[in-house]
């Protein structure tokens, strides 16, 4: 296997894909799905940047099963966590940081520096190699540091920010591991809470052409690890947050969404509905605020771009305080 910087290790995967989509125009009642495949086979080459743009990865470990090709990136920035920090009564809620998939802690690096400066104690977890890891891993590890900074700090309850797959997470740990006496507000940003629409093409291809269909998911898979299809439409992960209320009692939500998001796609997956209920089934209110960022002055931001985005890093600070404000009158 190849352990440098190049396409090689996603080439045959991508062509397989181009050369399904090619076959399938044969049918024309199957057109339109195969124009989406070479599409997302395409989207995958533009994304990665074959080659001009990949980062540059680190060596397969000899011996071990294939790691994701984003589990082998490298990422520039750094973030320390401050575990003799004191959050003073006006901060009271440690803030946790919360990456997506193929990212690490290092992309809050602006964020964090700004938040300290307001007097807010701030954590930020790596988890799951670089987010590639299954899910409800990933969770019980995020949720063993949470309770580590709540011990640590003296804290009650924290604020979560939560980009793509964190926010899956942490709505995880809130709703299927009894989080939400420990969560005083989520803020999630572009986070695929219903899902993005692959699964839907991928559906429909197996009926058509089963293999085009196995190859994409193991695109998705070799680059993004499992986390990677827990994040469609359909998948038994959604399925289990489908089962209960999105949101509940005791948590703010606020979740933002980019108009140009080619990630999480409809944009509006990143959105909640305050659908809570109590112990007898009796639906209660929950504070859940959905906005685009560009309606709040930011401009064309991409779905990676909205950890480090300056605009969105400034709307996030600014969420977090009216609602400490809210909270603490």
């Amino acid at each position: 296997m190849n352990t440098g910087n190049s396409d090689d290790d996603l080439a045959p995967y991508i062509d397989a894909l181009t050369s399904a989509a090619a076959e399938e125009t044969a049918d024309p009642e199957q057109h339109s799905w195969a124009e989406q495949l070479a599409s997302f086979s395409a989207g995958l080459r533009n994304t990665f940047g074959f080659t001009s743009r990949l980062v540059k990865l680190a060596p397969q470990p000899p011996g071990e099963e294939p790691v994701p090709m984003g589990a082998r990136q490298c990422f520039a920035g750094y973030v320390d966590d401050l575990w003799h920090a004191k959050p003073p009564a006006y901060r009271p809620y440690p803030v946790i940081l919360v990456h997506g998939t193929i990212s690490s802690k290092s992309v809050w690096q602006n964020l964090v520096t700004d938040l300290r400066d307001d007097g807010f104690v701030v954590f930020a977890p790596d988890y799951g190699r670089h987010g590639t890891g299954e899910i409800r891993q990933s969770a019980k590890d995020v949720g063993a540091y949470i309770d580590q900074v709540l011990s640590a700090t003296g804290a009650e309850k924290v604020d979560i920010v939560a980009h793509s797959q964190g926010g899956l997470l942490a709505r995880y740990l809130i709703n299927q591991m009894d989080f939400d006496t420990k969560v005083h507000h989520l803020v999630t940003l572009s986070a695929p809470h219903h899902g993005t629409t692959m699964s839907a093409q991928l559906t429909s291809l197996i009926s058509a052409n089963e293999l085009a269909a196995k190859v994409a998911e193991t695109t998705v898979t070799r680059m993004m690890g499992v986390a990677g299809m827990q994040q469609v439409v359909g998948s038994p992960l959604l399925g289990d947050l489908s089962y209960s209320p999105e949101t509940r009692p005791g948590v703010r939500y606020t979740c933002f969404a980019t108009k140009v998001d080619t990630t999480v796609v409809p944009p509006e997956s990143g959105f909640l509905e305050p659908d809570a209920t109590d112990d007898t089934g009796d639906r209660v209110p929950v504070e859940v605020t959905n906005e685009f960022v560009q309606d709040l002055g930011a401009g064309r931001v991409l779905h990676n771009e909205m950890p480090s985005d300056p605009k969105v890093q400034r709307i996030v600070h600014g969420r977090l305080v009216e609602a400490l404000e809210d909270t603490l009158e």
